[in-house]
Formats: C-alpha cells, sequence, structure tokens
C-alpha cells in the first residue's frame, strides 16, 4: 500500500565510419530520413503482461498512462495480453498453445507486471510499483544506438512497407537483434468478451478510493483496453532479426524492410514500436539498447 501511494505522489510531483545499408534493394530509394547523428536520446519499452480476468491489471493500465503523460516523447508502452481475447494471434505457439513472450519474459508469472527494457534480475523487477523509478533511471542513460522509421507506404492491398534504420553512435559488440510490434493505441467493445474485471471498485475485493477506478463496477463494459499488441513484427519471429556485427560501427547504419499484412487491423488507430534486443540465453539476460515509436502511415526521424 505504502509503494502504491509513494508512486503516484512521484507522478504528481513532477571519428565516422562509410555507412553501410543491409536488407533494402536500393537504398537510394529510402525515405529522408537524416544522417546518424552522434547520440542518441534513450527511449523505454514498458511491456506489461496483463489479462480481462485480471482484477488488479487496471492499476497497471493507470501507472501506464501516468508515465506516458510524464515522458510522452520517451516512454512507450505495449499490453501483451494472455489467454484473454485480446491475445495477439502471432503471439501464440501454434503447437503448444503458450503466449511466446509471456513464456519467455514473465516466467513468474505476474499478472499485472512487467520489465522496463526487459532488465530482469528478479521477480521484483516487474512490479508495476517500481515502474517509475525505475523508468526514471533508464531515461538518464546514453545509448548506443538509436532508431528511424519510415511507415508511411501502405499498399493498395493492405500491405504495409516498412523501413527500420538503425544508427550506431558507439562500437556494439554481442548479439543485438531487431524487433518490432503493431500496437493498437485503444480497443473498446461492449461485446463482454472484451469486459475488465476491477477489483478497485467499491464492490470488489480490494476497493480504492485514490484510483479512478472506485466508482467503476468490478466488472467493468466498454472497458478502454490501450496500447494492445495486435502483431509482432521480425522475419525470426521472437528470437527478433539479428543485426551483424560488421555494422555495428560507431556512424554506420543497418537498415531492414519488412512487408507486414495489415488485413484485420485497424491501422489508422495503431503504432510502430521497433527496439533493439541484446540477446541473451532466457528472458531474464535480455536488455532492450534503444526503441522507437512512430504511427503507422507516418515517417519518424533520429530522436
Amino acid at each position: 500500500m505504502k509503494s502504491r501511494h509513494l508512486f503516484i505522489a512521484s507522478i504528481i510531483l513532477l571519428s565516422s565510419c562509410s555507412k553501410t545499408n543491409q536488407d533494402i534493394p536500393n537504398p537510394g530509394n529510402a525515405a529522408a530520413i537524416s544522417a546518424v547523428p552522434s547520440n542518441f536520446k534513450q527511449k523505454i519499452l514498458i511491456e506489461n503482461y496483463t489479462q480481462t480476468f485480471c482484477g488488479q491489471c487496471p492499476k497497471a493500465h493507470y501507472y501506464i498512462d501516468s508515465l506516458l503523460k510524464m515522458w510522452p516523447s520517451t516512454a512507450y508502452a505495449v499490453s501483451i495480453h494472455v489467454n484473454d481475447g485480446l491475445q495477439a494471434a502471432t503471439n501464440v505457439n501454434l503447437a503448444s498453445g503458450t503466449n511466446m513472450l509471456d513464456s519467455i519474459y514473465n516466467t513468474f508469472n505476474i499478472y499485472p507486471g512487467g520489465p522496463i527494457n526487459r532488465d530482469i534480475n528478479s521477480p521484483i523487477d516487474l512490479s508495476p510499483d517500481l515502474w517509475f523509478s525505475k523508468a526514471q533511471t533508464k531515461l538518464g542513460q546514453i545509448p548506443s544506438c538509436g532508431l528511424a522509421i519510415d511507415a508511411s507506404e501502405i499498399s493498395a492491398n493492405n500491405h504495409l512497407n516498412v523501413i527500420v534504420h538503425t544508427g550506431f553512435s558507439q562500437n556494439m559488440f554481442g548479439d543485438y537483434r531487431l524487433q518490432g510490434y503493431i500496437i493498437e493505441k485503444t480497443v473498446a467493445s461492449y461485446d463482454s468478451t472484451f469486459d475488465q474485471l476491477n477489483d478497485f471498485s467499491s464492490q470488489g475485493v480490494s476497493p480504492d478510493t485514490t484510483l479512478p477506478f472506485y466508482n467503476l463496477n468490478d466488472t467493468i463494459n466498454h472497458y478502454s483496453h490501450k496500447y494492445v499488441l495486435r502483431k509482432m513484427i521480425a522475419n525470426s519471429g521472437v528470437e527478433g532479426d539479428g543485426i551483424p556485427q560488421a555494422i555495428m560501427i560507431k556512424g554506420n547504419e543497418f537498415v531492414k524492410t519488412y512487408n507486414v499484412d495489415l488485413t484485420g487491423i485497424n491501422w489508422s488507430n495503431c503504432l510502430l514500436v521497433f527496439f533493439v534486443d541484446k540477446y541473451g540465453a532466457n528472458g531474464s539476460t535480455h536488455l532492450i539498447e534503444n526503441v522507437q515509436q512512430v504511427p503507422i502511415g507516418s515517417i519518424k526521424n533520429w530522436n
């Protein structure tokens, strides 16, 4: 209880190398993304594991809204639904039926919960009560790379051509991989499949007058689900796509293209998030180096 109130109080208070391109047929035809800058802003991604039948989950949704209002240009979020009607089909292992991201990065089965930039040393690192302090720490760091995204080209057959630029302000060594998400900004429906359980209602098991859910029902119909993962983007799936070691040199640029089928996706209400992940042997040994977000149909330059 004490940590929650502290969190809410805190919320309220407040030598170049030649450029190398890969995976693009003619780099000269790429969009007008500027040259690789000498430094990048650090950005963060909150990967929140959530469920419609999790009564404690609305508190994490509230915390995310608060953090994104505090750092609108450097903090991003994705709600990764697990075993409910909003679970992304591309996130399900067809053989086992398991949620792949959840099985790798949420092995402690904490709902709500999730890491910031996949920095996981213990179960406590997934706690929404620590997101504010962890976000402050992460945003104070200096990344070695940054991203720019051209997501402006949508074909007549509803396919998105994405060009992702990764630039390097320092030499990087190790197994770094590129991965993306399609995120729907808001999903709301009167269909009971999308109802959200709410423990914090005056009728709920954990009534809390400090949260905006107190005067709502213990099951919220037409709940506004935000930042919902709709699709993973990576040719290698949940593993991400490797960035060649020879490219990761100060001043260099790695350019990769993706052709993404938008069938069944309300793309005008969607965002693209791409990130560079330092790949690890298990879920607790990954680390996201940097992140970029852009609305589908738009271009986002460095920083």
